[in-house]
């Protein structure tokens, strides 16, 4: 696994782009308020790293966003041959490096929530 390093971060982003957008309700329209919209969204998710808590409006469950879980099962459980499925004991308990891994790429995205929105 430690082999393709670059290849899971690529296909990660690839997979947290859409993740994140259904998850924080990012807009898939090129008018300008959809795109004001979805700045805002992506800054007020950014301040204090609120994307990482389970209710991140009001800032609680810390790590508990079903983000994270949603990205692991697309990631490495979504069918028989996955990483997840054959190693399975390397994801249990999740380690710390995976999480970091997944809400890097989250952090990375709101830029690219904001493209999403000009792109459709």
């Amino acid at each position: 696994m430690t082999r393709r390093t670059s290849h899971v971060h690529g296909e990660l982003k690839t997979k947290m782009r859409a993740l994140t957008s259904s998850h924080f309700g990012f807009r898939t329209s090129r008018s300008t308020a959809a795109i004001k919209q979805n700045r805002d969204l992506a800054e007020s998710l950014k301040d204090e790293s609120c994307f990482v808590f389970k209710d991140w409006e009001m800032k609680s469950g810390i790590y508990k966003t079903e983000l994270i879980q949603a990205a692991v099962n697309d990631m490495w459980f979504a069918n028989r041959n996955d990483e997840g499925v054959i190693h399975g004991r390397y994801f249990e308990p999740l380690p710390v490096e995976i999480i970091a891994l997944i809400l890097t790429a989250v952090s990375v995205l709101g830029q690219s929530s904001i493209d999403v929105a000009t792109d459709s």
